[in-house]
């Protein structure tokens, strides 16, 4: 198996990171944060111009009918950027859902907006006091006498949903799951956005008999899961970009930094630390590097493998995600602790990504219940 990027994929890296470096700098990126949206609509209708919002939609929709590979390779190169506008949350999560459970009707009315910047989507499955259960949820669904349905419930920390247009909302009918589509001027929904720690905008939802759209998926609880799967490989490629981005700035801090009349960097304490880190960070890729062939396989029966592969190496990511965060911010020394530097904000995306879906208690607890990655064996000792 060739695990190398491809010409296309190299050629995609290449163009995006040239086009962060000179249009999304640290200014600019400052400059979009504290704007009323925190997004810039004119930054996400260069990407739908690059083709980057419908990498993974079928033509047929508009879209460039490519793979999760090349929306790996957008996501670190966001990450490296620290871009503002909702990427996991309209291009991967609610377009999924989409494609997984939609009809063709909904997939040819909400698909091809998408691809060309015009729609937001996201995907609202979080409940208060359920945190990261999302199989059961207490919003309910009510059916009409025409075939429509209503929902009632409250949801919470909808990554994305403080400008979505669209809605994929998890509801229970009858105790079955289902994922029903909502528009956002819908009649009944209350929308309180809100900003992440890490500037990503989310959003509470409470629905009060809001009109909706079940999408037709055979089975919600296998939607939501891969769907979710694909999440968290994103944010896995999305954290390696991170990862990167601080520890370049870290070694060139090392390098320029005197004190004593010599660069810290002569330290050789501080060099130990920085290599380890860069071990670190190879560790992270690799694993990244494992979800995404999870995601991408086409075994037959490889649903719980999938599974239990990703949230392994998300388990790892997290661990490699703290160490690279907290040495970077301590090898910068007080001018890492503050707003204007961009460590810091380097550090809070790693920290609130590895927490977006799960934590690595959560989904360690989950990986043991599941057997772990590796499948005990008894020793043949005959």
């Amino acid at each position: 198996m060739d695990l190398e990027l491809n010409d296309i994929q190299q050629e995609l890296a290449s163009t995006l990171n040239k086009y962060l470096r000179s249009e999304y700098d640290a200014a600019k990126r400052e400059e979009i944060l504290r704007s009323d949206e925190g997004i810039s609509r004119e930054k996400w209708q260069e990407f739908a111009e690059m083709g980057l919002l419908g990498l993974a939609i079928p033509e047929s929709y508009g879209g460039a009918d490519m793979t999760f590979n090349e929306v790996a390779v957008v996501a670190e190169a966001f990450g490296r950027s620290l871009v503002l506008e909702p990427f996991l949350a309209t291009a991967v999560l609610g377009t999924n859902a989409v494609l997984l459970a939609g009809s063709e009707e909904q997939k040819q009315a909400i698909l091809p907006g998408v691809a060309e910047g015009q729609t937001f989507l996201a995907l609202a499955a979080f409940e208060p006091g359920q945190r990261y259960e999302v199989t059961t949820p207490a919003t309910q669904a009510t059916a009409g006498a025409d075939g429509a349905f209503t929902l009632t419930g409250e949801k919470t920390n909808v990554l994305g949903g403080d400008v979505a247009d669209h809605f994929i909302v998890t509801a229970s009918q009858n105790g079955e799951l289902g994922l029903y589509l909502v528009a956002a001027d819908a009649e009944g929904l209350t929308r309180v956005a809100q900003r992440q720690a890490d500037g990503l905008g989310s959003a509470n939802l409470k629905l009060d008999n809001v009109a909706a759209q079940r999408l037709d998926a055979a089975d919600a609880h296998s939607v939501l899961s891969e769907v979710i799967d694909l999440g968290n490989a994103a944010i896995m490629a999305e954290a390696v970009g991170v990862a990167e981005a601080s520890l370049t700035m870290t070694a060139e801090y090392l390098k320029t930094r005197e004190q004593f009349g010599a660069p810290i960097g002569a330290n050789q304490a501080l060099q130990h630390r920085a290599a380890d880190l860069y071990a670190e960070l190879e560790y992270a890729r690799s694993m990244a590097l494992y979800s995404r062939l999870a995601v991408t396989s086409e075994v037959a029966g490889a649903e719980k493998d999938r599974h239990r592969d990703v949230i392994a190496a998300k388990i790892v990511l997290d661990r490699a995600a703290r160490n690279i965060s907290q040495e970077s911010i301590q090898m910068h020394g007080g001018i890492g602790m503050t707003m204007e530097y961009p460590i810091g904000h380097y550090a809070k995306r790693l920290t609130v990504m590895t927490r977006t879906f799960d934590d690595a208690d959560s989904l360690t607890a989950e990986l043991a219940a599941l057997g772990g990655l590796i499948e005990p064996q008894a020793a043949d000792l005959s």
